[in-house]
């Protein structure tokens, strides 16, 4: 069953990486599709394009209403938006923790709160919050992106059971390490980028990810992975975290030995 023919899906964060390839995606199954982005709209963009900052609620408010204006109904709200930081905690200015807590947490905060107003008059519709593995089990040098990615999964979760009795779905996605541009405009903190970024070519694919998530939406899934090495990982740190931190810890002696620049 295509449960996305003819619905009106609304994509933040989607000019490039897994929100393009989302849009792509949903596009193929015959959805209408309005991507959301602070950038000025790309040159020969292929779909309704709205500018929004995510974290600005003003901007939040007039892109809902301009969108309901427009198609009438709101059906998909996928709450992309978000920015990468990496480095031990010890070497993040605080700054920058609020770079990435603003923009992570208050983007996708904006956006559901906004999509849940609006789906409660219409009496339906899926929210869609992108966390990542990072928020499932704690990730050796993401401590403070992967402090945001908890708090999203944790209200993404919570909204899933308020919504329920009002016909509206929420899940939250959780990808791998995917190869997409997130990782170009990063926050590194004492961190080797160049030698990181040579790394890309084993990561997942965006649209790999793509296909899982919306596969995972279909379902309504509460928790979309795009990974089985996720969910085997977030097992291993729930059942057996004696085990978990202890490669955790193995993993972060490595990346001191040769991704930290000062030591």
């Amino acid at each position: 069953m295509n449960h996305f023919k003819n619905a009106v899906v609304i994509i933040t964060g989607g000019a490039s990486g897994i929100g393009y390839a989302l849009a792509q995606q949903l596009d193929k199954l015959g959805a209408r599709i309005v991507v959301v982005d602070r950038i000025e709209k790309p040159r020969d963009f292929l779909y309704d394009y709205h500018k929004a900052d995510m974290t600005n609620e003003n901007e939040v408010e007039q892109l809902f209403l301009s969108v309901d204006k427009l198609y009438g109904r709101i059906d998909y709200v996928f709450n992309n938006a978000g920015i990468f930081m990496a480095g031990e905690i010890r070497d993040t200015p605080l700054e920058n923790w609020h770079k990435v807590i603003d923009n992570n947490i208050w983007a996708v905060s904006n956006g559901a709160q906004h999509a849940y107003q609006y789906m409660l008059k219409q009496g339906s519709g899926h929210i869609i919050n992108v966390s990542s593995a990072a928020g499932l089990f704690p990730v050796p040098i993401m401590g403070i992106y992967g402090a945001s990615k908890f708090a999203i999964l944790g209200m993404t979760h919570e909204l899933r059971n308020e919504a329920k009795q009002f016909g509206i779905k929420v899940s939250a996605v959780c990808p791998t390490i995917v190869n997409t541009p997130l990782y170009d405009t990063a926050i590194y903190n004492n961190f080797d980028k160049e030698k990181a970024l040579k790394q890309r070519e084993r990561v997942q694919s965006v649209e790999v990810a793509a296909r899982r998530i919306v596969k995972g939406v279909a379902k309504n899934k509460a928790t979309v992975h795009t990974a089985s090495s996720t969910k085997f990982a977030r097992g291993m740190y729930v059942f057996a975290p004696g085990i978990y931190n202890y490669f955790a810890q193995r993993a972060l002696k490595a990346y001191r030995s040769s991704l930290r620049l000062k030591q």
